[in-house]
């Protein structure tokens, strides 16, 4: 009898530890089977090919322009490649979210838009007004008349400079005073007629074969910097406050020069009349 009892604890203790080496066998495998399935940075592997995918480095908010701080490359399967995405960073930067992307999220052609001369490619004929303005640009319209505006072939995508005319009273008499308030503007719009001209690899514009002009307009839309809408919005004024009228000069395809006028600084005091037509007091 007590040769049986122990044979019957040497069997328990055998089952015991039987059971606690397949126990830690058992752990071994599950930590070298997921092992196997991290790699060094923590996330899980990725089995076959990988390409490189542009991804949001962060949260982005529609209607940011895109900077390199913005974004980065990640491998991802080809299988997971969403259709449009980006291989190249160089291609997003500088770019507009036109949506709102989260970080990590794949940066694909349809939510992001290019902006300047690209925005014409990729729109056609009559891009968004806004894609047309450079970074720190606005866009401002104003009454031109139609007579002095070179005859009504001003286009879209020309560069012009802006002359105010207005009448003056004194004890000599009436008289009439003009001078050139901005120079080198781009006309963005004529009436509703959106910027439809190509850039030359000289920066100038050129029109697409066909365009016809429009020799009734009298609305130009200009891009402009914040100070040289300023400037144009109290020409304006003054010309219609001293019975005058702005005029727009055409300039020739990569004319960069200037003429002898005053030229305002964005951190100078706010022009009036008198002084955009050069003079001390405007009678």
């Amino acid at each position: 009898m007590i040769k049986g009892m122990t044979m019957g604890v040497r069997s328990g203790k055998f089952s015991l530890l039987l059971g606690l080496t397949l126990g830690v066998v058992a752990a071994a495998l599950i930590v070298v089977y997921l092992s196997g399935a991290k790699n060094d940075s923590g996330t899980a592997s990725i089995s076959g090919p990988t390409v490189p995918v542009v991804v949001a480095a962060g949260d982005i908010a529609a209607g940011t322009r895109i900077t390199a701080e913005m974004v980065g490359v990640k491998d991802l399967p080809d299988t997971n490649v969403l259709a449009g995405a980006f291989d190249n960073p160089e291609a997003v930067v500088g770019q507009v979210t036109v949506v709102p992307v989260v970080a990590g999220e794949q940066i694909i052609q349809g939510k992001v838009t290019a902006t300047g001369a690209a925005a014409i490619t990729q729109y056609g004929q009559n891009p968004p007004l806004s894609l047309l303005l450079e970074s720190g640009q606005r866009a401002l319209s104003v009454e031109i008349t139609s007579l002095v505006g070179a005859g009504g072939l001003i286009r879209p995508g020309d560069r012009v400079d802006v002359i105010l005319t207005v009448k003056t009273k004194s004890d000599a008499g009436s008289n009439q005073i003009a001078a050139t308030v901005l120079q080198n503007l781009k006309v963005l719009a004529i009436d509703q007629n959106v910027a439809a001209q190509t850039s030359a690899a000289d920066g100038t514009a050129t029109i697409k074969e066909g365009e016809d002009t429009n020799p009734t307009a009298t609305t130009v839309t200009f891009a402009a910097t914040p100070v040289q809408g300023e400037v144009l919005a109290l020409a304006d004024m003054c010309r219609s406050n001293f019975e005058g009228r702005l005029a727009i000069a055409l300039r020739g395809f990569g004319d960069e020069s200037t003429i002898s006028r005053t030229q305002w600084a964005n951190d100078g005091p706010p022009p009036d009349c008198a002084a955009l037509l050069g003079i001390a007091v405007l009678p």
